[in-house]
């Protein structure tokens, strides 16, 4: 399984970012597609997932925390604040804010933290939870390598994650931090084992899955008032996205990683955080301030936000190489 999740991580990626803006969109759908897009949100519960299982092989590769931050700020920096700016510019002056609530916007946007402070306006919550998860690895790394048995002992960090969450509950912020379970078990995950039972791992998570979507549905249907307040929209996802991170490496493994058909996914995980990042944008521009109107007009936005995620991309990617190739000439 751990194989299938880490060779098939793009692609995984790719269907998540395809579920979220999905989730986003406002289609007009019904029946049993709707039902899969209301719970869209579950597939930055599948990155959250897979940012703890790439971490943690990030961290056994070179544990030393500032070169690790060093890493993760060459990853994201690049094409987080250039985006960050543009929005600030385009969005401040729509928000109408004034002199304070306007610094805690920029401030709370430029260092990713400000969803925690409850900044009037973020780009999204996830932008928060990702920085704090980054933050967070290194130690759960710590705790992890010095445990004699890390699967078991990553239950307990799990578990004090989830603790450390409820003291949150009732507040915006519980959406983002009540989540660092599912990212503390992504971690464990790619934590290496001598002899891995496979079909016996892949079992045990379609099982999980499977109850934690009959807890998500049984919840939708009998026990609503649970899925905000309490969080039961997103904590049935500790069980669900592993299952879903297993499941779809399991199938995409046996399509073959080289595969024509899996191209696009690949490159819409390679993408994924700077979709993100537009189609947030166009979430709240399209629901709060009117540009997307109707299916149609929510189809092509939609649609455009993933171009516009996948072009800003390739053009990110480009500058990196141009400035790599430029140090080492300098050097």
């Amino acid at each position: 399984m751990q194989e299938a999740i880490g060779a098939c991580r793009d692609e995984i990626k790719g269907a998540a970012i395809l579920w979220v803006v999905f989730f986003h969109a406002q289609l007009g759908l019904g029946g049993l597609l709707y039902d899969v897009q209301k719970i869209g949100y579950g597939g930055v519960d599948m990155f959250l997932f897979l940012s703890g299982f790439g971490l943690y092989h990030s961290l056994s590769r070179d544990a030393d925390a500032g070169r690790y931050l060093l890493r993760r700020a060459r990853r994201l920096l690049p094409a987080y604040l250039p985006f960050c700016v543009v929005w600030l510019c385009v969005m401040l002056p729509l928000y109408g804010l004034g002199t304070v609530q306007s610094v805690r916007v920029v401030a709370g946007n430029l260092l990713m933290l400000g969803f925690f402070a409850g900044t009037p306006a973020m780009i999204n919550w996830y932008v928060s939870a990702l920085a704090l998860t980054l933050m967070l690895a290194p130690l759960v790394y710590g705790l992890m390598a010095r445990a004699s048995h890390p699967r078991r002992y990553v239950v307990l960090v799990a578990a004090a994650c989830f603790a450390g969450g409820l003291c949150f509950i009732g507040t915006e912020a519980y959406m983002a931090v009540s989540r660092l379970p599912v990212f503390v078990l992504g971690m464990a995950a790619a934590v290496p084992v001598r002899e891995e039972g496979t079909s016996g791992a892949y079992a045990l998570a379609l099982a999980g899955g499977a109850c934690g979507l009959a807890v998500l549905y049984g919840c939708f249907a009998r026990f609503p008032e649970t899925l905000d307040f309490y969080g039961m929209y997103w904590h049935p996802f500790v069980l669900i996205a592993p299952a879903l991170c297993a499941g779809l490496g399991w199938l995409f493994s046996r399509a073959g990683r080289a595969s024509a058909a899996l191209a696009p996914l690949r490159a819409l995980g390679r993408a994924s955080f700077e979709i993100f990042l537009f189609n947030a944008w166009v979430e709240v521009l399209g629901k709060r301030f009117g540009l997307a109107q109707g299916p149609v007009s929510w189809l092509l936005w939609s649609l455009g936000s993933v171009l516009a995620g996948l072009a800003y991309h390739a053009v990110v990617e480009r500058c990196m190489k141009r400035a790599a190739r430029g140090a080492r000439r300098s050097e």
